[in-house]
């Protein structure tokens, strides 16, 4: 089951992602503009150990963002030494629209299904959310 479960988790984001390329940035860009949106400002060692690269890695996504004007740059008011990166409302809007774009092609396929099925998968979702602790 846990294989199963995974192949296919795999497997599904893999067909949503395939319209990320219409945001124009990569899935490593993208990733950390959903840290940001949902997760809000965030430092740049934060940033790294949450997408599990290193420092200079962090910094090179985070630039190629800020050259875009996706994030901004800006001395952690608590420590002069760190610096918080911030989402802005072009970051916000390009990983939203990419978001909205995965959901439309999972809920096209979701419409394959008849409403007992549909119910089914809610509830199977429900159970793996709880077993995971997901919200």
């Amino acid at each position: 089951m846990a294989n199963a479960l995974n192949t296919t988790s795999v497997r599904a984001l893999r067909a949503a992602r395939t319209d990320d390329r219409l945001t124009g940035l990569t899935p490593e860009r993208l990733s950390i503009l959903s840290v940001l949106v949902y997760g809000g400002p965030s430092t740049m060692s934060a940033l790294a150990r949450a997408e599990q690269v290193s420092p200079p890695a962090i910094t090179r996504i985070v630039g190629a963002l800020q050259s875009e004007g996706l994030v901004r740059r800006a001395t952690a008011p608590h420590d002069r030494r760190q610096t918080v990166v911030t989402v802005t409302a072009a970051g916000r809007h390009r990983l939203e629209r990419g978001r909205r774009a995965r959901v439309e092609r999972l809920a096209s396929a979701l419409c394959e299904l008849d409403a007992d099925e549909l119910r089914r998968v809610a509830d199977g979702l429900a159970l793996v959310r709880r077993v995971l602790h997901l919200r």
